[in-house]
């Protein structure tokens, strides 16, 4: 703090300076000046909170040297000193805006205390000030500050005493009212467009809210629970009345058509109530308990219902039939099934989080159950794979995302082998050709399902299966007809053809002549 003291008269400057202990007054810095040119430059060193000045100087008078620190904004409270009591001065030293005058000669006690005013009058100007400032920080922050509060208060990590005096400032639930409390679940967002930051999509909702709510003497506060990745809704009545759950689902049906239209965020809403504030956390914990039992992942107003009861044990009839499906290398055929039926059981209102375990852990257990061992075991190995392994539990999307990606790694794997197994078809039939040679007998050397062996040989050779073994015994016949003097009916037992005739037909169908006529060229 300083003081300056500006007289034309240097005995009146020390009276002033030594008449009290300024720095017992709070003072850090007193100053003096004979005249006016002198009292600016300590102004432009250090602006004072307090001046003594009179008023009639040389060269300029007080009243001018307060109109110029006026023009520069300077705050000083100036206090005159005057020996003549002409009304104009005090006039006009009013208007600049002087703190005080006195007239002089007056008792330095006087002028101690107009002071010691001055310096009250610039203390609360400044607290006023500070108090201003953190009142614009607050407005600023006001959103953060309540959400954080209502955050802890949810999660049982804040006491409820700390809502007092946010609860007189009507930013918060009273926690004695009853209110509503609604949790908002993101579930799809619109195709080709990234879902939104949760603190965004809080500040979204949360205006939208207020535009729905506010006019209806409601308050209402969203709050963002980023470990949950959802947000929570507290609807309280401003004037006391109770919010029916009709108006309720009403006005949450319509802030989830907002949602939809104008954030592209299709939402489901979880709306408890009326139940007194104070209880939040425990509606809190049921409305997360509701989340879990929507595992088909269903938009819109959900209020809660007594759960349907569930059998006790849910199995999967048609797991045999899915595992029987991937040992032939079908997996697409199984993942079409098992997806329908996820689907069924959804329209039927059927799935809820415990069958749906059950399903989980029904297909887990085919998977597993299979021969190829070594193969479930990779399955797993990388992180992505293993969070669909976990979730697949969680939800229906969650459980067809695992399913999809068992097939996918089933065909996947059963491409890479399938040239390796027609090559041992193929040198089967050549080892074999005395045989028949029957799908089944060929599909059990490569331990295959007959169809999909057929189909995977059609797929590598763009041959049918039974087309080609008579191309190779045809083509056996051909060269023994040609180089050796064996009989014709030993060479048609040695390509696994016990009817001669039937032999020469399927030759000369092949070849467009009969094996004699194949004999008599090649002598």
């Amino acid at each position: 703090m300083k003081l300056l003291i500006v007289d034309d008269q240097s005995t009146v400057v020390q009276g002033l300076l030594h008449c009290t202990n300024w720095a017992a007054m709070g003072f850090t810095v007193v100053d003096t000046a004979l005249n006016a040119v002198d009292a600016k430059a300590s102004l432009l060193r250090q602006e004072a909170e307090v001046m003594l000045c009179d008023i009639e100087m040389p060269m300029e008078s007080g009243l001018d040297l307060l109109d110029w620190l006026r023009q520069r904004g300077m705050t000083t409270r100036c206090i005159f000193l005057t020996a003549h009591a002409e009304f104009r001065y005090a006039q006009e030293a009013l208007r600049l805006g002087g703190f005080d005058y006195i007239m002089q000669p007056a008792p330095y006690e006087q002028v101690a205390d107009a002071v010691s005013r001055a310096l009250e009058n610039v203390k609360e100007e400044r607290a006023a000030l500070e108090l201003q400032s953190r009142g614009a920080v607050f407005d600023d922050q006001k959103k953060e500050i309540v959400e954080t509060m209502l955050r802890g208060f949810l999660l049982g990590n804040a006491p409820g005493s700390s809502l007092t005096a946010f609860e007189e400032l009507s930013l918060v639930p009273r926690r004695e009212r009853e209110c509503w409390v609604a949790l908002m679940q993101p579930l799809r967002w619109k195709q080709g467009e990234e879902p939104w930051e949760l603190s965004l999509l809080s500040t979204a909702v949360g205006n939208m809210s207020s535009e729905v709510f506010t006019p209806l003497q409601v308050l209402s506060v969203t709050v963002a629970i980023p470990a949950e990745q959802c947000l929570v809704l507290v609807l309280q009545s401003r004037v006391g009345e109770p919010l029916e759950a009709d108006y309720i689902t009403r006005q949450l049906n319509y802030l989830q058509s907002a949602c939809a239209q104008y954030i592209h965020c299709e939402a489901a809403f979880y709306p408890e109530g009326p139940q007194p504030f104070e209880q939040a956390l425990e509606i809190y914990q049921k409305l997360l308990q509701q989340r879990s039992e929507n595992v088909a992942l269903k938009g819109g107003v959900l209020l809660g219902r007594p759960a349907e009861k569930a059998p006790e044990v849910f199995r999967i009839p048609q797991i045999g039939a899915w595992q029987k499906l991937l040992q032939a290398r079908c997996a697409q055929a199984m993942e079409q099934e098992a997806c329908q039926l996820l689907d069924k059981l959804t329209a039927n209102n059927q799935l809820n989080s415990q069958t749906l375990r059950y399903f989980y852990q029904d297909f887990m257990q085919m998977l597993f159950s299979l021969p190829e061992k070594k193969r479930q075991d990779d399955m797993f190995r990388e992180p992505e794979a293993l969070e669909l392994y976990r979730n697949g539990m969680k939800t229906v999307p969650d459980m067809k995302a695992l399913v999809h990606y068992v097939a996918s790694v089933w065909d996947s794997e059963t491409e890479e082998n399938s040239r390796s197994t027609v090559e041992i078809i193929m040198a089967y039939i050549a080892e074999h050709l005395e045989n028949e040679l029957r799908r089944e007998e060929l599909a059990e050397a490569v331990h295959l399902n007959p169809d999909y062996m057929a189909r995977l040989f059609k797929k590598e050779t763009d041959m049918n299966l039974k087309d080609y073994i008579i191309q190779q015994k045809m083509q056996e016949a051909q060269s023994l007809l040609c180089t050796t003097n064996l009989p014709i009916s030993l060479i048609a037992a040695k390509v696994g053809y016990t009817n001669f005739g039937h032999f020469s037909t399927s030759y000369k169908k092949f070849y467009h002549k009969t094996p004699q006529e194949e004999r008599s060229a090649a002598l």
